[in-house]
């Protein structure tokens, strides 16, 4: 859970790590990813009464820049898998998908 601002910048950094490399679907990463999106979404630091040229402020705005790659990247890893769960042919286009039984 995220308390501080120092708590809020940690998580911030390791969701950007995450995104460098993003985790397989259903690892550890991936659940604590989601669970680091989660604390970031309900901490509420008072970026609005900070200067917009404070450094708080500033963190504000990535913050939300990466919370927002992140949303999107979550959008499309669960567009590919509602996709992927109603075709059998990869999406890489190798090997082969349903036969005919002949």
């Amino acid at each position: 859970m995220i308390k501080d601002q120092e708590s809020f910048e940690a998580a911030l950094q390791r969701v950007a790590d995450l995104l460098e490399h993003p985790p397989a679907d259903g690892t550890a990463e991936d659940e604590e990813f989601g669970k680091l999106l989660h604390d970031i979404e309900l901490f509420h630091p008072t970026v609005l009464t900070a200067p917009p040229e404070s450094d708080f402020a500033r963190l504000g705005q990535e913050a939300k820049a990466l919370l927002a790659r992140a949303n999107a990247f979550q959008a499309q890893r669960e567009a590919r898998e509602k996709r992927e769960k109603w075709t059998s042919f990869p999406e890489d286009g190798q090997g082969i998908g349903p036969t005919t039984g002949v």
